[in-house]
């Protein structure tokens, strides 16, 4: 056994020791936070979705950007043209974003959005767990694209995909899995068009003139949905309908 390498392991994972070593929640995420900035970058995001099929008020996330476009995000349903997110369902590669990155109009929109709040370069790694987990380490930082940047994430790639590893072993500890699957409710046909065409990113007013009918009588099935999805909020019924395999992040 080659003794000198034995020696070597500890100082190689002592960067991580906070990490590794957190006794709660909040102690890990700051370690975490930490572990991010020394890296150089000035936000983060770090998020999983536990499987298998569980409520959505059970995804795991923890982030430093800011509220407001958290909330912004949130409230404009972003996730669905959010490229990062698609990503992460798709492959285990990491994605460098810049500018280009952004190809759609939506999706362009969405970046000069995210930049006025100082998220303006990044890479995103995804989670996938042995469990069917799902997610994503993002972290970001408010400068010009460029070769410095790149530069900078080609010596450091290695360096945060070990962070995401271990960042995620200890997230397992803290994320709530579902004892059993949930049924999926059972839809009208109509209630499955409009749910479709929510999981696109559409109004109820966008929804109605698609479907030929009033936008009173899409809120009324976005209402049906929520109450048959147990869930308060338009975008936790997407959500809970992508986790139950109804429908589908659109390409």
């Amino acid at each position: 056994m080659d003794h000198s390498l034995d020696a070597l392991v500890p100082d190689f994972f002592a960067p991580l020791a906070p990490l590794m070593n957190a006794s709660s929640s909040d102690e890990a995420f700051t370690s975490l936070q930490s572990a991010v900035q020394n890296l150089g970058f000035d936000k983060m995001l770090f998020a999983v979705i536990p499987q298998p099929k569980v409520n959505p008020k059970d995804v795991f996330m923890r982030t430093t950007y800011p509220s407001e476009w958290r909330n912004h995000y949130d409230a404009h349903n972003m996730r669905v043209v959010d490229p990062t997110v698609g990503h992460c369902f798709k492959s285990s590669a990491p994605m460098v974003w810049v500018p280009q990155s952004f190809q759609t109009d939506a999706q362009q929109s969405l970046y000069e959005e995210a930049s006025s709040f100082g998220l303006r370069v990044g890479v995103t790694l995804p989670i996938h767990g042995p469990d069917g987990e799902l997610g994503m380490l993002t972290c970001v930082r408010d400068e010009a694209p460029g070769q410095a940047f790149l530069k900078d994430l080609q010596h450091n790639l290695m360096a945060l995909a070990l962070l995401r590893d271990v960042a995620f072993d200890w997230t397992s500890k803290y994320i709530r899995v579902a004892d059993a699957q949930e049924k999926a409710p059972v839809l009208t046909a109509r209630e499955l068009d409009c749910l479709q065409w929510m999981t696109a990113g559409k109004t109820a007013w966008e929804i109605g003139r698609i479907l030929s009918i009033s936008e009173a009588g899409v809120n009324f099935h976005i209402s049906n949905l929520r109450t048959k999805f147990n869930v308060s909020k338009r975008n936790d019924v997407v959500l809970k309908a992508i986790r139950l395999g109804l429908v589908s992040l659109p390409d």
